[in-house]
């Protein structure tokens, strides 16, 4: 006789502690091997992160899916893009850099959830979501991003076995035939709609006039290699190499969150780059004037953090580089500009 699979509906329970705020647990039954069930709890999170019961059990459907996928499979078809969210940042948003955490957040909670949170993904379709992202009044960068993040909610769903197909990389469920790939899913152009900023050799010169020694070092460097923002900031003198005329660019710095230091974006990145001699005698004098000139030592440090961190290169862009190009009749320069 074939065996009815029991799925969990469980509850949720506060507990307090003995140090910090209470906590949120969800329980529920689950047969062991030997088939006798068994009490099973896990913790949803403290009370400063769901505030309220309803918060409490929306988080907890995440879980549930987890665990009825794990007993058997099946098709959910009230699983919403709200708890499709909050099982993907429980199982997948923590595998990803910081930085990519935080876009992914930024996306989410701004535009993917308010717009579709509350439907089924059933009910999600290929053509809606694309009507909607042009109606936006969103960049097209910004739009390309969106879909990006909503195709990785898909995919995920798609692993976990929530749903068949992924409406925005492609319309067709799969096992159904037919063509895949761009054309049949959502089109969103990525395409910059205003050309970027280049300045000439001589603007960049009088801009530097306008600068400060360290700033005008940050832009030399910034345009000499070519690198990130955040390889900028991570430098360290360590990875100046002097003898060798090179720089090996290893790390990338992420300053929120209290600030992370992280290996660089891309094995390419990671390459030895060549030192001009004007940029290394500009090096020297600058670490011949820093207080943090030792090997571990970040090239451009914070003076305000004594060192621990690199410099907010973000404020330096505002505060310093910004209004000395405005002076010479220049807007809209950024780290990308000097690249």
């Amino acid at each position: 006789m074939f065996k009815r699979t029991r799925y969990q509906h469980g509850s949720i329970e506060k507990e307090e502690r003995k140090k910090g705020p209470a906590v949120w647990v969800y329980r529920w039954w689950e047969e062991d091997i030997n088939g006798r069930l068994v009490h099973r709890k896990a913790q949803v999170g403290d009370v400063k992160k769901y505030p309220t019961e309803s918060a409490a059990h929306a988080a907890a459907d995440a879980l549930r899916l987890t665990i009825n996928n794990q007993c058997a499979h099946r098709s959910l078809r009230r699983t919403t893009i709200n708890t499709l969210w909050e099982h993907y940042s429980q199982e997948e948003l923590p595998l990803k850099a910081l930085s990519t955490q935080d876009a992914y957040l930024i996306y989410a909670n701004n535009w993917i959830v308010p717009r579709w949170g509350n439907l089924p993904l059933q009910e999600i379709k290929t053509v809606e979501v694309e009507r909607w992202l042009r109606a936006t009044d969103l960049a097209d960068g910004t739009r390309a991003k969106i879909k990006s993040v909503m195709s990785a909610l898909f995919s995920h769903a798609v692993r976990w076995e929530f749903c068949s197909h992924n409406p925005i990389s492609s319309g067709i469920p799969v096992g159904s035939g037919g063509k895949r790939g761009p054309s049949t899913g959502v089109r969103i152009s990525a395409k910059r709609q205003r050309s970027p900023l280049v300045l000439s050799p001589e603007q960049v010169k009088f801009g530097l006039a306008e600068l400060e020694f360290r700033d005008q070092l940050l832009v030399f460097l910034e345009g000499a290699l070519g690198i990130r923002q955040g390889e900028l900031g991570a430098l360290r003198w360590v990875e100046c190499d002097f003898e060798n005329m090179s720089f090996s660019v290893q790390h990338s710095y992420y300053w929120r969150r209290g600030g992370n230091l992280k290996s660089t974006k891309t094995e390419a990145s990671a390459k030895l780059l060549p030192m001009h001699p004007s940029l290394k005698h500009s090096l020297q004098e600058w670490r011949s004037q820093s207080r943090y000139n030792k090997p571990e030592d970040f090239v451009f440090p914070s003076e305000r953090l004594q060192g621990t961190k690199p410099l907010d290169l973000a404020s330096v862009l505002k505060k310093k580089i910004q209004p000395a190009f405005r002076r010479i009749g220049i807007t809209g320069v950024g780290w990308h500009t000097f690249r």
